[in-house]
């Protein structure tokens, strides 16, 4: 340790005071940090913050550009007098057309208006050498050795709890609170049945133990009447249930406390018992597509905010069908298949609605349609956003987290866009929790479904034009929007790269270019709800859907790495492959559906509707919602970059997974399962 301080010492730049247009507090403490680290015998905490600064490392051309020091170090910091602590500051530097970032130390008390000025001053220059140097490697790069700080960013974790947090808090524990209440009130309930149970028991049993010699036979009507009577009364459940069903007829506070529980919440969770008349199909592959988003999902994370070799990554990966479950391949394809699956189940549940077609669909039917979908998304996504906006409030971030906090103040301004499903039209660049674009199209969609089965019992031809149309009308918009922009079909290592504006904002998050799968999933669903006998009837018939289907998934796939879609040779195929791929990947999957209902599918239908299935199908939607808040955590309190290899990545990705199915698992007993119990109550 001492050889380790020596050679600090040894090494520091003799830093001299300064005066400036500078806070007064840290003019101070910076004074008092400069003198105690110049002197003859360094102060410890002087040495930590020094040391803590970012220096230029290895890994440089694969992108290893970022110059983050030690975070931990820097905050550990304190000063003798207990004026000031060490506060970790990121200073983005422009080198020509390149950014980097260079962490450095400084007392607490410095804002950062202060350390623009500090740099200004040079305070961290020596002998002509700034403190903050240029790169020798990227100078090659950029032909250029010149520098400024564009921009100063300071790490301050004090907790910022107002009322926008404060009510997102009281969410959180108002349901946390009534599931212990009520695993409370279930267990006292269980308890004071057993009891009764056991007091009859002794009461009715020919070998009762009691004082004396008196037997049972000498106990009359009488006596055992007031002995049930008294335990019946005596058992506070009773009491309760006895005052509800007076104001009200079947005992909600009973039933709501009972709803809460988990003994009641997890069995219902964890049942493999599938639903009657479900596509006991759709399990196996909404799980199997889940898996996709997340692997994606921690690919793209991880490449645009925590790798320290970006370059080797985009070099190795993205055209590499190897790689075809990462972001590297077409993960997205998984989202449509997701679409697909929810219009045919809006079809489904539309038409068991409309059970008596003579009628119509009247608007009690179609506000009952509307209002059971909101009922079934809206309290676990206002839940896990409420849970979002308290962890991000309170998590202590780390040398990578400032992106992770900005969304915060994203929510701050946005989040009624996302309880009105408006959020993939306004303030998209300001969006609170950016991945729930998919439920705004998704509920945009689903509002489509009743225009489709009231055309289906008035005119069928006229539903088959309509949906013809509706999806010429996709493919051309997507078309178009596809050539004015140049929309790359996946990653690409030109200038697009990093910059999605035009691709989420004009293409990926719209429903006019996203409408095709779910289109394919109500006409699926109309089909399979109104056959009489099966369609599939010869094995021809069977063999030739296959083919098609497997040809087509596999051309997607395949077409994603093969077409060249690069801006200088931009051409009409990408363009097409762009409009129609999402909605043939669709109907791909939607046959696969079918010939599972059918019975046409072999081992593929045995594998797919396994019970196993059923209880990680029940936690899709909660591991949706809360898997990218997993990932972005984890990124967020890195105080190091993370170094790409398969089988890190492979890790990473097993790691999300299961915490994302634990938290959803939680989500589920807390917050989806009670729900729905008060929903059928009501």
């Amino acid at each position: 340790m001492l050889v380790i301080w020596m050679f600090l010492v040894l090494s520091l730049p003799q830093f001299r005071t300064f005066d400036g247009n500078l806070s007064s507090k840290c003019l101070e403490d910076s004074n008092e940090f400069l003198e105690d680290l110049q002197s003859e015998n360094p102060q410890k905490y002087s040495l930590l913050m020094y040391d803590s600064i970012g220096k230029e490392g290895s890994n440089i051309l694969h992108g290893n550009i970022d110059q983050l020091g030690s975070y931990s170090e820097c905050t550990s910091a304190q000063a003798l007098s207990g004026k000031f602590s060490g506060q970790y500051c990121k200073l983005t530097i422009q080198q020509g057309k390149i950014d980097y970032h260079v962490a450095i130390c400084v007392p607490s008390s410095c804002k950062n208006e202060d350390i623009m000025m500090l740099e200004w001053l040079g305070i961290f220059t020596y002998k002509n050498m700034s403190f903050i140097a240029p790169s020798p490697i990227l100078s090659f790069l950029v032909t250029n050795t010149t520098y400024r700080v564009k921009s100063v960013h300071c790490q301050n974790n004090i907790p910022y709890i107002d009322a926008f947090v404060g009510i997102c808090i009281f969410v959180i524990a108002l349901f946390i609170t009534m599931t212990i209440a009520g695993s409370i009130f279930i267990t006292i309930k269980e308890w004071r049945s057993r009891s009764s149970r056991n007091v009859l028991n002794d009461v009715l049993s020919p070998t009762h133990k009691h004082y004396g010699a008196v037997s049972v036979n000498k106990i009359n009507g009488q006596q055992l009447q007031e002995s049930i009577t008294k335990s019946k009364h005596e058992s506070p459940e009773h009491n309760v249930m006895e005052r509800t069903e007076k104001n009200n007829g079947v005992g909600f506070f009973d039933w709501m406390l009972t709803s809460f529980a988990i003994q009641k919440s997890v069995p219902a969770v964890l049942s493999t018992e599938s639903n009657a008349g479900s596509y006991s199909a759709i399990n196996g592959i909404r799980v199997l597509s889940l898996l996709w988003i997340i692997s994606g999902h921690v690919c793209h994370l991880m490449l645009f905010n925590n790798l320290d070799n970006p370059v080797q990554w985009l070099v190795s990966v993205p055209n590499n069908v190897l790689y075809i479950f990462s972001l590297g391949g077409p993960f997205y394809l998984a989202v449509d298949t997701f679409f697909l699956i929810s219009g045919l189940l809006s079809a489904r549940t539309l038409l068991n609605m409309h059970d008596q077609p003579e009628q119509g669909l009247t608007f009690k039917i179609i506000k009952d349609y509307v209002v059971k979908r909101l009922q079934r998304i809206l309290p676990l996504y206002i839940y896990t956003m409420c849970l979002f906006i308290g962890m991000y409030s309170l998590i202590p971030w780390k040398s990578l987290g400032e992106n992770s906090k900005s969304h915060l103040d994203k929510c701050r301004r946005s989040w009624w866009t996302n309880l009105l499903f408006l959020n993939n039209f306004i303030l998209i660049d300001q969006h609170c929790m950016g991945w729930t674009w998919y439920l705004a199209n998704d509920f945009q969609f689903y509002i489509t479904t009743p225009l489709f089965i009231f055309l289906l019992y008035r005119n069928r031809l006229l539903m088959i034009v309509l949906a013809g149309i509706l999806l010429l009308a996709c493919f051309i918009a997507t078309a178009l929007i596809s050539w004015f922009f140049k929309l790359p079909i996946g990653l690409h290592l030109d200038t697009r790269l990093f910059s999605h504006a035009a691709y989420n904002i004009q293409y990926y998050t719209k429903p006019y270019c996203r409408y095709g799968p779910f289109l394919i999933g109500i006409m699926l669903g109309i089909l399979m709800h109104h056959r009489k006998t099966p369609l599939l009837t010869t094995k021809t018939s069977v063999i030739i859907g296959w083919l098609c289907s497997l040809t087509t998934m596999a051309a997607v796939i395949a077409l994603g790495y093969a077409l060249d879609d690069s801006i200088e040779s931009y051409s009409v195929l990408p363009v097409l492959y762009q409009a129609l791929h999402r909605t043939a990947w669709a109907a791909a999957v939607g046959w696969i559906i079918l010939v599972c209902e059918e019975g046409y599918a072999g081992f593929v239908s045995s594998l797919l509707s396994s019970k196993l299935w059923i209880p990680l199908a029940n936690l899709s939607y909660a591991c949706f919602l809360i898997h990218p808040v997993v990932i972005d955590v984890y990124n967020g309190l890195q105080e190091t970059l993370f170094h790409y290899t398969d089988i890190n990545m492979f890790y990473l990705f097993v790691g999300h997974t299961v915490l994302a199915h634990i938290i959803g698992f939680a989500l589920c007993v807390l917050i989806e399962n009670p729900i729905q119990a008060l929903r059928k109550y009501f």
